[in-house]
């Protein structure tokens, strides 16, 4: 499509007229998205629907991050014509919940049990966050791995000296403030990333680096020999006792950082898998029950080489207290259970709709009363 030659010896006339012409007259080729959405063709309206329909986006971690390497799991053993895993690149325990709560799209994220009583206890980001969140189930231990020059000999030298705590609102710099302060060790607080970090510990800029992470850790694993760091003991104190839990880094995972011979001693929180507390009728709800059937009735397949180690340590019915699981996990566990009970008692035929309504009824008496115990 041309323009009049005359446009072109008068600038601005020409540049008014010309904005005119195009308003008028747009080209053939700016079609608007809805008339192209109804140029689909049947197949591709099939894919569309399809697609959308059997997605569950879950926010991870960086690709370095155990997070992420858990999530791709979750993707190859699950995905199937009727679900499809799509694993995000996040930022951390902390931003995962804010992109749980707030970000588009986002139907499942992983965070750690120490960041959601965190942000339940300050109200940051809801007064009713416990209300608002779910928890499909908890997942692993994740290990602080604190990084430091060889003439660091212990966590108690850091003490005044510049310690990266990494991102600034991540769930590591939250959560190695709680510790530091629990163990009455006041350092230099620096914000960087873990590449940086290392650099500037090389460099003589910083003492130390602390990251939670599932172990092995990649951006630690990698450390070479040469580079003349190691990872120090974080002892258990009984300051730790009620928010933490024990746990150890192994020679064989850090050969280059831990003296060969023994386990070196620190603390671990457990990570979490939540989602928003969708109400049932909704479309929401039922992608996060479909990932959930798929997750319990196939968890055995995760649990085998060459997925990651981490989900030998991951035990689908341990409860989160103060947090309501997600119904359809609740669910699942209780039909296990259910099947459980029926067979410690054997009576009744749990085929038969009667006998199976009685002793399903029984079964939720009695859970109900192993509750009220704990």
């Amino acid at each position: 499509m041309k323009f009049p030659r005359w446009l072109l010896h008068a600038p601005v006339l020409g540049l008014l007229l010309a904005t005119t012409f195009l308003l008028c007259c747009p080209p053939a080729y700016s079609e608007t998205p809805r008339a192209a959405a109804k140029a689909l063709t049947p197949l591709a309206e099939e894919w569309k629907t399809k697609i959308n329909a059997n997605t569950v986006a879950i926010i991870a971690g960086s690709p370095e991050d155990t997070y992420l390497d858990i999530t791709h799991d979750l993707a190859v053993v699950l995905n199937d014509d009727n679900l499809r895993i799509l694993p995000m690149v996040g930022q951390g325990g902390a931003q995962n919940i804010r992109d749980v709560l707030y970000l588009k799209g986002v139907d499942i994220g992983i965070t750690t049990t120490q960041m959601l009583r965190y942000f339940a206890s300050t109200g940051e980001l809801s007064r009713s966050l416990d209300q608002q969140l779910t928890y499909i189930t908890r997942l692993y231990p994740e290990e602080m791995h604190v990084v430091a020059a060889r003439n660091v000999k212990s966590i108690q030298d850091l003490a005044g000296k510049k310690v990266n705590f990494a991102d600034v609102g991540s769930s590591t710099e939250i959560t190695a403030r709680d510790v530091f302060g629990l163990l009455s060790i006041n350092v230099d607080e620096v914000n960087m990333n873990e590449a940086d970090a290392i650099a500037a510990i090389k460099a003589g800029q910083i003492a130390a680096t602390v990251v939670f992470s599932g172990k092995p850790t990649e951006v630690i694993a990698r450390i070479p020999a040469s580079d003349n760091l190691h990872l120090l003991e974080v002892p258990y104190t009984p300051a730790l006792e009620n928010i933490y839990s024990r746990g150890e880094l192994e020679p064989a995972l850090y050969p280059n950082l831990i003296d060969a011979g023994r386990n070196l001693q620190t603390v671990a929180v457990d990570s979490v898998m939540i989602t928003i507390n969708w109400q049932p009728a909704t479309d929401r709800y039922r992608r996060v029950a479909k990932f959930v059937e798929a997750l319990f009735s196939k968890f055995p397949e995760l649990q085998k080489p060459p997925r990651h180690p981490k989900w030998q340590e991951v035990d689908l019915g341990k409860d989160l207290p103060g947090w309501d699981r997600f119904p359809a996990a609740q669910y699942w566990l209780q039909q296990d259970k259910f099947a459980e009970f029926v067979a410690k008692r054997q009576v009744g035929d749990a085929s038969a709709p009667a006998d199976k309504q009685r002793l399903f009824k029984e079964f939720l008496e009695w859970t109900q009363g192993e509750a009220k115990k704990r």
